[in-house]
């Protein structure tokens, strides 16, 4: 027996939600198939027989407010998604007992910073921060629609921001370690950037990380925004979104094959059942597994095998490893008032996250590993029972480990090894009352990705933009008559900003014929492009 849709969807990470809901809106008639008991991917909040609630997955959520995927879809003012608001967007606790605090105000930022590491320091980081802000303006562009080629992106730069635009190129080639020790003289300060760099799971020190650098610099201005109730609550508006237009998901639904006649995609073969789509199939899964393991070899040019056996996920070594507990008391935070409530990125210096990223890549757990902290619990009650308090960590661990593979043993001493390091920044020893580990194994066991990697493929200087996840696959439709790309393995990648899934959905709805924009819009477009780029560029030049 089979069911049949207009486009049927494969994942419901938030990418692929996003992607059907803006197909739903459109008039087609969508059916997503997920693998797992619950959508989400990678975010995942679970919770606890205990009546706890922890957060397993990703945890803040302001890509998808500023990319302006959630008001495209209504999902704050329609589907019931709700979002904390903060101004303390960053907080780096170090070993020494320093802790630097990142405020929305740049300001307020420098001037603290100016206490803490002198005034000079701090000078020089407003400099940076003001040059990144608006050289990722020029960026930002290029991420809405089908990805720019490497050289269409530095014409762009070389005819809108002159001698600054090749600037701009470099800082996009360099590491992210050459960025940040060219602007800043303080290791410590340069750590929660390098670490931010990292969230990739790209060494600093690796090219074409320097973006990743600027991203946080160029963070101020807007608050930071987490969802009400934890992070499903991004999921569930989607879901919402999705069923309101008509959409229909299906949990449990491994996939299993695509079937193709006549040169295009026309079923999934997932759960046992068989999913006919008239118009379209979809692919939020990465394109590995889509083309290597759901269909045959038969189905594909012998070029397009070649080329998806190039695509890479874990090249580095880096693989994820997540602790989750609910805490006696949430610890005192060695900072501003309102900082235990912030986003905590603790490398303690920029050092330490080069020689982290150098044990990945032998298969050792780091001696000082770059730790992510977050204390849900301090946002909203309903996490924990009063008084106590829950504590979201995370980590990079090697996916594939010196001794060969990941077994219990060695997630509890990495898991341990995580914990201690937190508290060490933190400088307060944390009593856990209730503790879950997610491991590279369990979130594959999750969300299927290669090598755990959230971001589906590495994020590397080879597949980005025009190239990600290839050259051939890049614009998120493919060789196969009614197959199409989505999901953070195509432009512009991981994060929790829904863009893939919304450019996706534009080029598979002109493809479809069912959207065409006009000449006047593009124009527009094109005119608001470049007065940005002008903007920038008076910046550019008034903070090199």
């Amino acid at each position: 027996m089979s069911e049949t849709s207009d486009v049927v969807l494969i994942g419901a990470g938030h990418n692929g939600l996003v992607c059907a809901s803006y197909l739903a809106r459109a008039g087609l008639s969508v059916t997503v198939l997920e693998s797992s008991h619950s959508p989400g991917g990678c975010i995942y909040t679970e919770d606890q027989p205990s009546g706890n609630r922890l957060e397993l997955g990703a945890y803040e959520h302001g890509g998808i407010r500023g990319s302006g995927v959630a008001a495209d879809l209504e999902l704050e003012s329609k589907y019931g998604l709700v979002f904390h608001e903060r101004d303390e967007f960053l907080f780096a606790p170090c070993d020494d007992g320093v802790g630097l605090p990142f405020w929305n105000s740049l300001d307020r930022t420098v001037e603290a910073l100016a206490e803490l590491l002198g005034r000079e320091e701090a000078e020089r980081y407003r400099a940076f921060s003001k040059w990144s802000t608006a050289a990722m303006g020029v960026l930002g562009q290029t991420e809405n629609g089908p990805p720019p080629s490497i050289r269409s992106l530095a014409s762009i730069a070389d005819l809108t921001l002159g001698a600054e635009g090749a600037r701009l190129m470099q800082s996009l080639f360099a590491p992210a370690t050459a960025v940040t020790e060219a602007a800043l003289g303080d290791d410590r300060l340069r750590g929660p950037l390098d670490h931010w760099a990292a969230h990739s799971q790209q060494p600093p020190q690796a090219p074409g990380t320097g973006a990743g650098a600027l991203f946080l610099a160029a963070s101020h201005g807007s608050p930071a925004v987490r969802p009400a109730g934890g992070s499903v609550g991004t999921i569930n508006a989607l879901v919402r979104c999705l069923e309101d237009a008509g959409g229909k998901l299906i949990v449990n639904a491994p996939a299993e094959k695509v079937e193709t006649a006549g040169g295009r995609a026309t079923a999934v073969v997932a759960g046992g059942e068989r999913y006919v789509a008239t118009k379209a199939v979809v692919s939020a899964i990465d394109a590995r597994r889509l083309f290597l393991g759901l269909m045959a070899e038969r189905q594909l040019p012998a070029s397009l095998l070649a080329e998806v056996r190039r695509i890479h996920f874990s090249q580095h070594n880096v693989s994820e490893l997540k602790v989750d507990a609910v805490i006696e008391q949430v610890p005192y935070v060695n900072g501003p008032d309102g900082m235990e409530k912030s986003f905590m990125l603790s490398a303690n210096t920029g050092a330490d996250i080069a020689k982290a990223f150098a044990s990945l890549g032998i298969g050792q757990l780091p001696e000082r590993p770059p730790v992510m902290i977050a204390f849900p619990s301090t946002l909203e009650p309903g996490w924990a029972p009063e008084g106590q308090g829950v504590v979201w960590l995370s980590t990079f661990v090697p996916w594939t480990p010196e001794q060969g593979q990941w077994d219990q043993a060695l997630l509890e001493e990495a898991s341990e090894l995580t914990w201690k390091t937190a508290e060490k920044a933190l400088g307060w020893e944390m009593t856990a009352v209730e503790k879950k580990m997610t491991g590279p194994l369990e979130w594959v066991e999750r969300h299927g990705n290669p090598g755990a990697n959230p971001n589906h493929i590495e994020m590397s200087i080879d597949q980005l933009m025009a190239m990600r996840p290839s050259i051939n696959l890049s614009g998120y439709s493919t060789p196969i008559g009614g197959l199409f790309l989505t999901g953070a393995g195509t432009h512009p990648g991981g994060g929790i900003t829904g863009m893939p899934g919304r450019n996706a959905a534009g080029v598979i709805l002109e493809q479809l014929g069912l959207s065409r924009r006009r000449r006047g819009e593009k124009l527009r477009a094109q005119a608001a492009m470049l007065k940005d780029a002008l903007k920038a560029t008076r910046e550019l030049r008034k903070n090199a």
